[in-house]
Order: C-alpha cells, then structure tokens, then sequence
C-alpha cells in the first residue's frame, strides 16, 4: 500500500514547480520517484479512482490528484467505457458525488 507516496504525489505535483508539466510530458519518470505499485500506477496513468480508494487514498487528495491532472470534478466517478462491466465505488466513494436527494413533494 502506497498512501504516502501518493499523498506526496498529489501535493508534489500541486506545489512543487515544473513537475506537473514533467508528469504531462512523461509520467513515469515522475511516477518512479514515489515507490507506488503497478496497479496504483496505472489507476493514476487511467484517472481510475476505485483502486486508489481501495488501498485507502483519502478521497479529498484523489479528488485533488484527479483535478491537478485535468480530470473535471463531475467526472472523476463518472462511468467510462474503459473501466470493466460492473466495477463498482469502494465504500465512501458515493459521498464525493454529494448527497442523494429525492422530490417527494414534501
């Protein structure tokens, strides 16, 4: 599990001066230097936040992560034709996308 290391990615790239545009230009060499998985790797590289969560990233940095890398906030649970039949948010997941609310005419 690399929450730190993805953590640190996500503020890094905020924060740290050119390595946004390193990451656009060639992410793994940006991506060797915080000791993730391949599996974590790739979700970044895919803008997939379900394995992310899964290893446990706090939702507010992938939200941050995803946004840094040009991801809209609207569609970083959005379904995409990329992700598997049936793949599902890990628990918490549906929070980000705001609350469920019905009209009941109430």
């Amino acid at each position: 599990m690399s929450v730190l290391g993805l953590t640190k990615l996500a503020w890094d790239l905020e924060h740290e001066t050119g390595l946004l545009e390193r990451y656009r230009r060639d992410p793994e060499p940006v991506l060797d230097a915080y000791q993730l998985t391949e599996a974590e790797r790739a979700a970044v590289r895919a803008f997939d936040p379900h394995p992310l969560l899964a290893v446990g990233l706090n939702p507010v940095v992938l939200r941050n992560l995803f946004v840094i890398l040009g991801v809209a906030h609207g569609e970083i649970y959005a379904p995409r034709p990329d992700r598997p039949a049936g793949a599902q948010p890990q628990p918490g997941a549906e929070s980000m996308a705001g609350p469920t609310t019905t009209n009941s005419g109430h």
